[in-house]
């Protein structure tokens, strides 16, 4: 090959090279937002959405917060907007203020054209909705997800609490598929290290929290201890017998005493530490009888099949059949605290994290309180 081939072929492969290496990826010179893959139709009174130098595309708040069917508030005294009363976006700032707690982003808030503008997933992810992204043909299109099915794994005493905040969550995230499973805490448990599809676990006993975060089967940040309980012993309301202690269910006029399944069941290991701490368990065993979650030990007490049975305060509470004859006493069992967390897998991060917020919440707290649980 002489001289000038050579030359001539060097050349091509450079240009080759160049054309690889140097030059950019198509930039998008067109933005559109949409919700659950239906683009929206912004007045260009509201501000326009625009790409910035890093790509990002920027958003009017207002806009993308009301046809979230959010309220925006202008302070401006202090360049504030503000949305649903409780998430603060300030001109300036590169930080969302939330009831639970400081977003960061990695740009500041800009006014342009009277306009509040931040990047749309920051405004979407402050709401509780996630976003993705495409760029195709010049467009980007940011879709934020209202649409989302959601899987709570929660223990069987938070049942009737947890149904009243299911409802006060839809009123504000109404496009949600909630869907809650009870049971016993450690059931639960096995059934989450068996690959079950959940999102969020909320667990009657931290012990059965920290297996799972033992097994890294949690994303461990979003781990959080929320409520505290009491364990007390109840009989029919229609009950005789003398019982007026833990200790009187030795006493030969108790048949039987229901108790939760220690293995699986927080409320029924808690009930062994406190019989063990008065020296009585093997003779509560000779008589007990076990459930295979909390409430099914109040429905044994509540239709006569047992004597007495050992339950939370806020399942007693809630019952018309059952009376509380005693409080197990302190320092007889460890501590009773219900952590709740996001599962590892979970493919609905944004929307299973503002579940979790919304549990601290103060709606959510009322409830609870309502029901007799001690918030932490």
């Amino acid at each position: 090959m002489n001289l000038r081939k050579r030359v001539l072929m060097l050349g091509a492969m450079l240009a080759f090279i160049f054309c690889i290496f140097i030059t950019p990826a198509s930039a998008a010179t067109k933005a559109v937002v949409a919700l659950d893959g239906n683009p929206l139709s912004i007045s260009s009174s509201y501000g326009t959405p625009f790409i910035d130098a890093n790509n990002r595309m920027q958003v009017p708040i207002r806009v993308i917060a009301e046809n979230l069917g959010a309220k925006v508030s202008w302070d401006g005294s202090t360049s504030t907007a503000t949305i649903n009363g409780t998430i603060k976006i300030t001109v300036g700032s590169a930080d969302i203020i939330t009831s639970y707690g400081t977003i960061a982003m990695d740009t500041k808030a800009v006014n342009k054209n009277g306009r509040i503008y931040i990047p749309v997933r920051s405004v979407a992810n402050a709401m509780g909705y996630g976003v993705s992204a495409t760029n195709k043909n010049g467009v980007l299109t940011a879709d934020i997800t209202t649409k989302v099915d959601l899987t709570i794994s929660a223990a069987a005493s938070l049942k009737d609490a947890m149904g009243e905040i299911k409802n006060l969550y839809l009123a504000e995230k109404p496009k949600t598929n909630l869907i809650i499973n009870f049971g016993g805490s450690g059931a639960l448990q096995q059934q989450i290290e068996q690959g079950a599809n959940v999102d969020l676990f909320f667990s009657a006993a931290t012990s059965n929290m920290d297996t799972l975060k033992n097994k890294g089967l949690l994303i461990d940040s979003t781990v959080r201890n929320l409520l505290g309980n009491k364990l007390v012993l109840v009989v029919p309301n229609d009950s005789s017998l003398a019982i007026k202690s833990f200790a009187d269910v030795t006493d030969a006029s108790v048949k039987k005493i229901a108790l939760g399944e220690a293995s699986t069941v927080p409320a029924g290991k808690y009930a062994e530490q406190v019989f063990t701490h008065l020296n009585l368990l093997d003779k509560v065993k000779a008589k007990a009888v076990y459930g295979s979650d909390v409430k099914q030990v109040l429905n044994w007490v509540e239709t006569g099949n047992v004597d007495a049975g050992v339950v939370y305060l806020t399942d007693a509470k809630i019952s018309t059949k059952a009376k509380v004859v005693a409080t197990a006493p302190e320092g007889s069992h460890k501590a009773i605290v219900y952590p709740a967390a996001l599962i590892k897998t979970t493919n609905n991060y944004t929307a299973s994290r503002d579940f979790l917020n919304f549990l601290t919440s103060d709606k959510a707290k009322a409830v609870f309180d309502k029901y007799g649980f001690n918030v932490l």
